[in-house]
């Protein structure tokens, strides 16, 4: 690996927290819930561009906001789209952002190497959510 390439790999892992975020395991059967399984994960990948103080898209997410301000609520990005769709996986701009399939913008999360990929387990996590009806 190209020392170029390894400072880049570094960079992102360092942007997404990847050693600091434990990724809940959640049996099937029970319910993701935004507060026991999302929060602390949305706070690690999400929390430094979406603050109050300069929310991206105007979206704030910090801690006991992100509920309330991701369901059912229009993206800003594609208004008639709502970023969270409780139980419709397709319809959430969220899952769009996550899986990098958007019409407008980038995949998220972005850090200061670019849109980079969630594994895949957490993003499983995600779909589970808002398959649930993205229960808070």
């Amino acid at each position: 690996m190209s020392p170029r390439l390894a400072l880049a790999v570094m960079l992102g892992m360092a942007a997404l927290g990847c050693s600091d975020v434990e990724i809940p395991h959640v049996p099937e059967g029970v319910p993701v819930t935004y507060a026991d399984h999302l929060e602390p994960l949305v706070l690690a990948r999400c929390l430094s561009c979406h603050t109050a103080e300069e929310p991206e898209a105007k979206l704030v997410l910090e801690v006991g906001t992100g509920h309330g301000e991701m369901v059912g609520r229009a993206s800003t990005q594609v208004p008639e789209v709502l970023i969270v769709a409780p139980g419709d996986v397709e319809s959430s701009y969220l899952w769009r952002k996550l899986i990098h399939d958007v019409e407008i913008g980038r995949g998220m999360p972005r850090t200061v190497v670019g849109s980079i990929k969630l594994p895949d387990e957490e993003i499983e996590l995600y779909r589970r959510w808002i398959e649930d009806g993205a229960l808070p």
